[in-house]
C-alpha cells in the first residue's frame, strides 16, 4: 500500500501541490477580506459616534458664547467690552461716535454769507485775544522767595508719575496740582508778580484764577469764591485773589482747601518745588 501511495504521489504530485497552493491562496484572500471589512466597519462606527459629539460641542460653544455676550452687553458681568463684541453693536457705537463728532450741517449758504460768518468768527477771536494787553517784563525763574497762597497742610500732593488715593472719588489717579488745607473764607494770595489771564468755572476745581508769572511759568488757583481780580489785572506778591470756597462734589471728603497748580511752558510741574516746601 505504501508503494501504491508513493506511486500515486509521484504520478500526481504536481496537481496536488497546485491544489494546495490554490486552497492556501483562497484562504489568505478570505482572511484579508474579513479583516478589511472589520476595519471599515470600525471606521464607520467611529465617524458615526464622533460626528454628533463634535456637533454638540460646537452647538454648546455657540450657546455659551452668545450667553456671555448677552450678559456683558446687559451689564450682568464685569468683563471689558473689548473682550466680547458683536459686529452690530460695534457698528451702532461707530455710528454714534461719528455722529457726535460731526457737527450739524446747516443749509448751504452763498459765498457772501460764508464770508460774513468767517469774518465774524475772526473778529470774535480777535476780541478774545485782545481782551487785555499782555504785560511786558514779567520774569520768573522758579527759585524766587514766593509767598504761600494759603497757610495749611498738604491734603493731596502733586503726583503725575504715580497715583494717589482720592477719598471722595474712591479711586487712585494722578494729581496735576496739590491740595492745601484751608478753611472756607480764608484769603488766597498771589505767590508772585504776574497778570491774570483767565477766571473760569470748572466742575472739578470750581472757580479758578490763572496768573501768568513770566518766562513760561503759570500759576493756577482753584476752589475759590468772591474772586477779587479780573482777566488782564496785574497782581503782585500777596495780592488777594479771592477766598476759599466749599469744595466741589469731587472733593467733599477731602474737606475745604485750595487747589494750586504750576505749569512751565504749558506742562505741569511740582508746585512744591516753586513754593520751596520740603
Amino acid at each position: 500500500m505504501k508503494k501504491s501511495v508513493a506511486e500515486f504521489l509521484k504520478a500526481n504530485g504536481f496537481y496536488l501541490s497546485f491544489g494546495v497552493g490554490v486552497v492556501a491562496l483562497v484562504a489568505a484572500l478570505a482572511v484579508y477580506n474579513v479583516n478589511a471589512n472589520k476595519e471599515k466597519q470600525q471606521q464607520n462606527q467611529e465617524i458615526n459616534l464622533n460626528d454628533p459629539l463634535e456637533n454638540d460641542i460646537a452647538d454648546a460653544g455657540a450657546e455659551v458664547t452668545e450667553e456671555l455676550q448677552e450678559a456683558v452687553l446687559d451689564g450682568d458681568m464685569d468683563v471689558p467690552m473689548d473682550m466680547w463684541r458683536r459686529d452690530d453693536v460695534a457698528e451702532e457705537n461707530k455710528d454714534s461716535v461719528e455722529t457726535s463728532l460731526v457737527p450739524e450741517v446747516e443749509p448751504e449758504q452763498d459765498a457772501e454769507g460764508q464770508d460774513a460768518e468767517g469774518q465774524a468768527a475772526e473778529e470774535a477771536m480777535s476780541n478774545q485775544t485782545l481782551a487785555y494787553e499782555p504785560l511786558e517784563g514779567l520774569t520768573f525763574s522758579g527759585m524766587e522767595d514766593v509767598t504761600m497762597p494759603v497757610l495749611g497742610n498738604t491734603i493731596l500732593p502733586y503726583s503725575m508719575d504715580t497715583t494717589v488715593y482720592f477719598r471722595t472719588l474712591g479711586t487712585y489717579r494722578c494729581n496735576p496740582g496739590m491740595l492745601l488745607q484751608a478753611p472756607v473764607g480764608a484769603n488766597v494770595v498771589s505767590i508772585w508778580h504776574g497778570q491774570v489771564t483767565a477766571v473760569e468755572e470748572t466742575k472739578e476745581y470750581g472757580t479758578t484764577v490763572t496768573v501768568n508769572l513770566g518766562d513760561g511759568y503759570t500759576a493756577v488757583y482753584g476752589q475759590l469764591q468772591d474772586v477779587k481780580v479780573a482777566v488782564g489785572d496785574e497782581v503782585w506778591k500777596d495780592t488777594v485773589l479771592g477766598i476759599v470756597a466749599d469744595p466741589t462734589a469731587y472733593y467733599e471728603k477731602e474737606g475745604s482747601h485750595l487747589y494750586f497748580a504750576m505749569l512751565k511752558d504749558g506742562l505741569t510741574i511740582n508746585p512744591m518745588e516753586v513754593l520751596q516746601v520740603e
